[in-house]
């Protein structure tokens, strides 16, 4: 594994239904709402074809599991189609144009995919390439609704963007700042390039500890306080819309998967703030997070019969956990007299 960390359920192949089964049930059980996938469009070049297979995977999951989804485009993959001679210059409003089409009939009008300020959300994760606004109005200009168009947060202006999204900031925690300066620096980052609430999309993440061959700076984890910290700077304010960077991006080192480093730290963290933020109504606890993990081991030996495990992966996204608890506890005895 490319990673200076490990998922706490082994390597997995993010196709795999019981792995997407897993992963969406932990989220849902820690008050996550929904997933953003990193994706490179409709073509067939490098490896863009196996990334477009896994976020496929995880739409249609995102669909029976009752989570919602949007994408994170990733311009850059247009600059290797020209460097690779895939695309010409003059072909690539064209092409953006007819991957924007794709997604309004594939993705954008599905019951799962998260409409924000009444139209789809699109996150580019840029614009690292694409620099040109009218590039962008001019591919919007061929699908009925705009989507709301987000990018990151020093570069949305160029893309003509409805606003930006923060991403891993090591500011708050330069030098030796006290505790409130850290939460200071944090909301500073999240309102320096827009204080109106409706151009921001911040960011929450656990720190940074990347694999490449040239590093850039780590942060520190600090045991869960700079998640801790991020998260809630980011549910105090204005914003409506929060992002968890990432779910399982382990060449930088920012998953709250839970790990066999840091355990459920991170999902902890994120679901006590959940709870925080709804009180009585948010009923999940830390002991629940283990039970997808439980479910999926369980696929994976190959004896249980699927139709029980079904059964407990229903019970556990309508969120009967002590229910689901019960059947595994049983599947469990069961697996270990056998």
């Amino acid at each position: 594994i490319w990673s200076n960390y490990h998922p706490l359920i082994g390597l997995y192949d993010s196709t795999d239904p019981d792995v997407l089964e897993c992963h969406l049930l932990q989220m849902k059980l820690a008050g996550i709402d929904g997933v953003i996938p990193d994706w490179y469009g409709i073509s067939d070049t490098a490896d863009y074809p196996a990334i477009h297979k896994a976020t496929s995977a995880l739409f249609n999951a995102c669909g029976r599991f009752g989570m919602k989804f949007a994408v994170s485009y990733e311009d850059r993959s247009i600059q290797l189609m020209v460097d690779w001679k895939k695309l010409q210059r003059d072909q690539i409003t064209n092409h953006l144009a007819e991957t924007m089409q794709w997604l309004q009939k594939e993705w954008f009008t599905k019951p799962q995919y998260l409409q924000y300020r009444d139209r789809p959300l699109l996150l580019n994760f840029g614009p690292i390439y694409l620099t040109d606004r009218a590039v962008w109005d001019a591919a919007f200009k061929t699908i009925p609704t705009r989507p709301s168009f987000y990018a990151l947060h020093h570069l949305w202006k160029k893309a003509g963007g409805d606003g930006g999204f923060t991403w891993i900031h090591w500011d708050p925690w330069e030098g030796m700042p006290t505790e409130a300066r850290i939460r200071e620096r944090i909301r500073e980052v999240f309102t320096y390039f827009s204080t109106n609430r409706d151009e921001v999309i911040v960011s929450a993440y656990p720190g940074f500890n990347d694999v490449y061959a040239q590093h850039q700076r780590p942060l520190d984890y600090r045991g869960g306080k700079t998640l801790q910290e991020t998260l809630e700077v980011g549910m105090e304010g204005p914003w409506p819309l929060i992002q968890l960077v990432t779910w399982n991006d382990y060449g930088e080192g920012t998953m709250i998967e839970p790990t066999h480093e840091f355990g459920y730290t991170f999902l902890e963290i994120v679901q006590q703030a959940r709870r925080k933020e709804l009180g009585q109504v948010f009923t999940f606890t830390a002991e629940d997070l283990r039970l997808p993990a439980r479910l999926y081991a369980l696929r994976k030996k190959g004896i249980v019969p699927a139709a029980e495990l079904d059964r407990i992966s229903q019970l556990l996204n309508k969120g009967a956990c002590s229910e689901a608890r019960s059947l595994l506890d049983a599947q469990e005895r069961t697996y270990l007299l056998f």
